[in-house]
């Protein structure tokens, strides 16, 4: 899981959600890869504009193969969000992912 939080340009709320929401062009971009899992985009605090983007993947090394594999397109979305003026700030918060054993129930989520 890659965890980013974002503060949102004001009035760009709804646009931001529709980029990085289901369906959106992250998710359009981020699928293209197998082990892509899924994203989630919540809103954390709604005075501040900040949200939370939460991009589930199989591996850290999965979300490296990606960003390899579609680096042009990766750098070309993060363009297009620059220049539209969408996002103030980006700040990646950290990488997690699942040891080997499936025994924990998740309790052993470590930092790539």
């Amino acid at each position: 899981m890659i965890v980013r939080e974002f503060v949102v340009a004001e009035g760009r709320e709804e646009d931001f959600r529709k980029i990085f929401g289901p369906e959106g062009i992250w998710f359009d971009l981020l699928r293209r890869s197998a082990e892509y899992l899924g994203t989630d985009c919540r809103l954390e605090v709604e005075a501040e504009r900040r949200f939370r983007v939460l991009d589930y993947w199989l591996s850290h090394e999965s979300f490296e193969d990606f960003r390899q594999r579609f680096q042009l397109e990766y750098e070309k979305f993060s363009r297009l969000i620059a220049s539209e003026g969408l996002v103030e700030r980006e700040t990646l918060l950290g990488s997690f992912y699942r040891g080997d054993s499936d025994l924990d129930e998740g309790i052993d989520l470590v930092s790539s």
